[in-house]
């Protein structure tokens, strides 16, 4: 797995090609377990804010959130590149799928223990440490998102297949479009809750992400204008 992984971070081109040439289930297996131990390093860091379960809650979630998203969005990523020419078949989309959410997952592992030492320091309750957090964890999405954007980049020129950069843009669109509102879903991430009672399935099915969002700007608007 080491191997697999390895290569895939380095020489991205050598991995899409043998990927391509001879999907295989061990393969697979490899990116899956890399992506899920990033993910889960990530979790932790996150959960290490309120501490106690809070830790292994977002220890689990984090992975379910990243494959539950895949999940959602796999069919759509297919059609998408299909329909920007490259001639892919499901199992050799899968491995491409793999090998970006592992390169995106890895990327946040390796910035856990960063963001850990944060939310370790940060008091609890503080607006302030909240805010400054989810800027911290947006800042790093950002920049393992983009880590696995460029490998996938990289990747599939190397096959020289179809409309690559139109693909890419496709799946980065869909991915975040769902992934936001899986994030809702299974949120609280960080701050809020003060374990297993802070977490209610039927109160993330309420609403969305982007009605979240949009209250929440309302608010802090009010909030301005209150103190002007």
């Amino acid at each position: 797995m080491s191997v697999q992984l390895a290569r895939l971070l380095y020489q991205p081109e050598l991995h899409f090609r043998f990927a391509w040439r001879k999907p295989v289930a061990r393969l697979n297996c490899g990116l899956l377990a890399g992506g899920v131990a990033g993910a889960m390093c990530w979790g932790a860091a996150m959960g290490s804010h309120v501490g106690r379960a809070h830790v292994w809650i977002t220890l689990v979630k984090m992975p379910l959130f990243l494959l539950f998203t895949l999940a959602l969005c796999f069919p759509l990523m297919h059609i998408a590149l299909l329909v920007s020419g490259v001639n892919a078949r499901v199992s050799q989309t899968l491995t491409i799928a793999l090998s970006g959410l592992s390169t995106m997952a890895i990327c946040l592992g390796a910035l856990s223990p960063v963001v850990g030492l944060f939310c370790v320091s940060a008091p609890i309750p503080s607006m302030a440490s909240y805010l400054n957090l989810y800027v911290l964890c947006f800042c790093c999405g950002v920049v393992a998102g983009l880590s696995g954007l460029r490998v996938l980049s990289r990747g599939m020129k190397s096959l020289g297949q179809g409309r690559v950069g139109r693909a890419l843009l496709l799946w980065a669109f869909i991915y975040q479009f769902v992934g936001a509102q899986m994030a809702w879903v299974l949120r609280p991430w960080i701050g809020s809750s003060y374990g297993v009672d802070g977490y209610s399935l039927a109160h993330g099915l309420s609403g969305n992400f982007y009605m979240g969002v949009w209250a929440v700007l309302m608010r802090w608007l009010k909030e301005m204008g209150a103190m002007a």
